[in-house]
Formats: C-alpha cells, sequence, structure tokens
C-alpha cells in the first residue's frame, strides 16, 4: 500500500512535473509531504481513510501558511482496512477553523470518468517508469494518465509506457495517498479520485505497467455531503 509523489514517462525531464505551490493551495499535506488531501470546503479535507487513521489527536497542518489544527477524523464507516485493495478507503478530515481565501476543490458527480484524462498532484516520492522511485524533496508535482476501468468502488489506470501514452503520464509514487485526481468539467477541475493503492505485481514501485487503484468520489458524493452538512 502507498501513502505517493508523482513517477511519470522517463523520456520526459522531471522538471516537466513541478507545479508552483501557490497554484494549488487546497491540495494539502498532513505529515510535510507524506499523506495529501483536498480542500472541499472551508473545513474539511477529503482524503484516504488508510491514510487518515494515521492523523493524532490535535494535529495540526500548515495550509497557505497558515496553521490549522485537525478536529475530527471521519472514516467511511465500512473501510476494514486490513491489506492493499480494501474498499471504501476514503474519509474525511474536518479542520477546527475555516481556511479563509483558498479555492476548494468540487466533487465530480457523474458517471462519465471512462476514457477522461486526469490530473494527478502530490509530494511524495518522485521517479520516471523505467526505474521507478528516485527520492523525495517534499515538492509538489503534477502527472497525467487516462482513466482504463471504473466499478463501484475505484477508478483504474494503468502506467504506459511511450509512445502509448499520455504527454505527462505517471501514477503517484510512495507519499500520496489520499491526494486526488481530477478531471475538467466544463472548464473546472474537480476530484473523480482519490490516491488508495498501487498493484505492480511485485515489481519495484512505480515501474510501467503498475495500475493505480483511487477510490471512486462519484459513488460516495452521497455519504461525503451527510458527514460536512452535520
Amino acid at each position: 500500500m502507498k501513502v505517493g509523489n508523482m513517477i511519470i514517462r522517463h523520456d520526459v525531464p522531471d522538471q516537466s512535473a513541478l507545479v508552483n505551490e501557490g497554484d494549488y493551495p487546497g491540495i494539502i499535506t498532513f505529515f510535510n509531504g507524506d499523506g495529501a488531501g483536498t480542500l472541499i470546503s472551508p473545513v474539511w479535507i477529503l482524503t484516504a481513510a488508510h491514510t487518515a487513521r494515521n492523523i493524532p489527536d490535535h494535529h495540526t497542518i500548515s495550509i497557505a501558511n497558515g496553521n490549522y489544527t485537525i478536529e475530527q477524523v471521519v472514516p467511511h464507516p465500512n473501510f476494514v482496512g486490513e491489506e492493499p485493495g480494501d474498499v471504501n478507503d476514503i474519509a474525511l478530515v474536518k479542520l477546527n477553523s475555516p481556511v479563509n481565501y483558498v479555492a476548494t476543490f468540487d466533487l465530480y458527480e457523474g458517471e462519465g470518468e471512462l476514457g477522461q484524462e486526469i490530473l494527478l498532484l502530490g509530494r511524495g516520492d518522485y521517479g520516471n517508469g523505467q526505474i521507478g522511485t528516485i527520492g523525495t524533496d517534499k515538492k509538489l508535482r503534477k502527472a497525467t494518465n487516462l482513466i482504463d476501468e471504473v466499478n463501484e468502488h475505484w477508478i483504474k489506470f494503468r502506467f504506459d509506457a511511450p509512445p502509448n501514452c499520455t504527454s505527462l503520464e505517471g501514477v503517484s509514487g510512495i507519499g500520496d495517498s489520499g491526494s486526488p485526481a481530477l478531471i475538467d468539467e466544463q472548464g473546472k477541475l474537480v476530484i473523480a479520485g482519490v490516491s488508495s493503492w498501487q498493484d505492480h505485481e511485485d515489481e519495484a514501485y512505480g515501474l510501467y505497467e503498475a495500475v493505480e487503484y483511487y477510490t471512486r468520489v462519484s459513488q460516495y458524493v452521497a455519504w461525503i455531503r451527510s458527514v460536512c452538512e452535520k
């Protein structure tokens, strides 16, 4: 199981994956580059349940140069989390005070994820598809991919080698569990998935042909709203 930064195609320089932190202040980290989440309201963060369970009581995080204390952690009630691939790997984290002047992300609520290009963001390990993980510097990076399959719980996509891949093809690395997969909906980035685990068939992490599993957010919108509206 991973907790991942972006591992991209080997024929594109790492600099192409680096992004300006200020462009995505709503993509947060719980542990200084390890464990990620996405701000979906001024007080609520969406993440993976297996990431959320590692958050200690009264934990403080930094968002857009401000410090916030975590007030409540709400994992999905049906998450077991005994091994990679356990379904319902999604959670909500509540802050003790609202984050002002930071754009939040909406949820994707449709059924049209299949075949869409996704934008992945994270601060975990970086590398490329030929050698896997290289290291970590906690900088925010991006990658893209195409959703190959969807089901009741997951969106899935494979790390394809060039030339049959996106221009910045990649997957998450070790350190990005809970990070988002974003899709463009009428010019606006919305959350379609939450990083959960990677099937790399006992090979090194992040090599070509690895398959990523992100919790399919559209199937959990009702639960997310029920928690946030309490």
